[in-house]
């Protein structure tokens, strides 16, 4: 079973593509962060593994940011 969904981090509320997959237990798993500030995002969800795919930064830090780099281009 797949199960797909959006996700805004707690943190800055970046933007993610949620993805649940059905997997078996794992003993030893890795934390996993935010892309855009760092803060920790859950690896599973009870027998679901979590995938996370990056949309979009939200956050009022991350905005400045992107203003920069569109002047650039």
């Amino acid at each position: 079973m797949v199960d797909a969904s959006l996700f805004n981090c707690p943190n800055c509320n970046g933007l993610y593509h949620i993805v649940k997959v059905e997997a078996p237990p794992v003993m030893n798993e890795d934390q996993l962060t935010c892309l855009s500030c760092g803060g920790p995002l859950n690896g599973r969800e009870g027998r679901f593994i979590l995938k996370y795919f990056f949309i979009d930064r939200r956050s009022g830090k991350a905005k400045p940011l992107l203003a920069r780099k569109l002047r650039r281009a």
